[in-house]
């Protein structure tokens, strides 16, 4: 009889497991009883030479997916879209137009695509910043700066696949620019995002003074906003906090900010001209946030819920290829000084007009 009590009540309890509701003890029970004399009357009527051996039940099984990654405006997950990058052969490397500091398109056999910053000289161009940048987006999960990774590749593989029209002008810029490591150049790739085009609101470019103060203008708290506007003002002000945030003194210098074909999605691109040891940030980044009261609710959360140790967890995680530390720990402290500020800005606001007129984006 223990036998069969205890058979049903491994059933009861994996029914429950299974079908996620928890049946109670009383309906327990009564399953319990159920089992009990339907099945162990009738056994009691054969010999224990054909009784069959009791068998032990499965035990129950409940499958827990992973969180999902945060979405990003690219269309794919980043390690979908970063595994290609340095997986074959590289066969075609070009210097990217524009620009002072050494920039690399590459191209690999499999046909994947990539926006390679070395370790240079240059020091407007560092690429650990361009990867710490990319990890504080999908800290706070916005999404719009591409998916990045560092790599290293053998230095004469580099100059062997330029582009034979550039082939003497790579070579040069990379003997006069790069940093090797004896024979290796190390550095960043950025998934390479296909078209590209000059960021525009009402017609008006966005980082144009006459575009900047319209845009800006809309962005006022207790003013309504046209639906069809809302979603390039959300990521206007997600632009203007982020930019803040790591202090990205090349945003607004003029034709850097770019956005989709269709101009309808921002792309947060070029941010190796940030993490400054400041701690309010360049003026050209606190003048147009100090010129907006409205903002993304979400993105507010996130960036209060931001510490020192967060961000150094963030920012610490092995890059694969040994460039080192993305940031210095005083760049890191200046990084949570930042985000001080940017609340102490946004919580006033709230005082002054209520948080539903001051968080009015999603």
């Amino acid at each position: 009889m223990r036998l069969g009590t205890c058979i049903a009540f491994e059933l009861a309890m994996a029914a429950g497991a299974i079908g996620g509701v928890w049946l109670g003890v009383s309906h327990t029970i009564e399953i319990a009883g159920d089992y009990f004399s339907t099945h162990e009357a009738s056994a009691a009527t054969v010999s224990d030479s054909d009784r069959p051996a009791p068998m032990r039940l499965p035990a129950a099984f409940l499958k827990v997916e992973p969180p999902a990654a945060p979405p990003t405006i690219f269309g794919y997950p980043d390690d979908v879209l970063l595994a290609p990058i340095g997986a074959t052969k590289l066969v075609r490397v070009k210097p990217n137009k524009g620009g002072t500091s050494l920039s690399l398109r590459l191209e690999f056999e499999n046909g994947a695509r990539a926006a390679f910053k070395p370790e240079q000289i240059n020091l407007q161009s560092e690429p650990r910043r361009e990867l710490a940048a990319y990890r504080i987006d999908r800290m706070l999960g916005i999404g719009h700066v591409q998916p990045a990774k560092a790599i290293k590749f053998a230095l004469a593989d580099v100059v062997a696949a330029a582009d034979p029209d550039y082939r003497t002008y790579t070579a040069t810029r990379i003997a006069d620019e790069a940093i090797p490591r004896g024979t290796e150049l190390r550095g960043v790739a950025s998934w390479w995002i296909p078209e590209i085009r000059d960021a525009k609101f009402d017609r008006l470019l966005v980082d144009s003074s006459e575009g900047m103060q319209v845009w800006t203008s809309r962005l006022q708290a207790g003013l309504p906003i046209a639906p069809e506007e809302q979603p390039m003002l959300a990521q206007l002000a997600t632009l203007v906090l982020f930019d803040v945030i790591i202090d990205n003194a090349d945003r607004w210098s003029g034709w850097n900010t770019k956005a989709s074909t269709d101009l309808r999605t921002l792309y947060f691109m070029d941010n190796t001209l940030s993490f400054s040891k400041f701690s309010h940030g360049h003026d050209n980044n606190l003048k147009p946030l100090y010129r907006i009261q409205v903002f993304p609710r979400a993105l507010v959360a996130k960036i209060r819920a931001m510490t020192l140790d967060s961000v150094t967890a963030t920012l610490s995680a092995d890059d694969g290829a040994g460039l080192g530390p993305l940031l210095e720990p005083e760049e890191i402290r200046a990084i949570i000084a930042r985000r001080d500020n940017v609340i102490a800005y946004i919580d006033r606001l709230i005082a002054q007009h209520g948080e539903d007129a001051v968080l009015a984006l999603p």
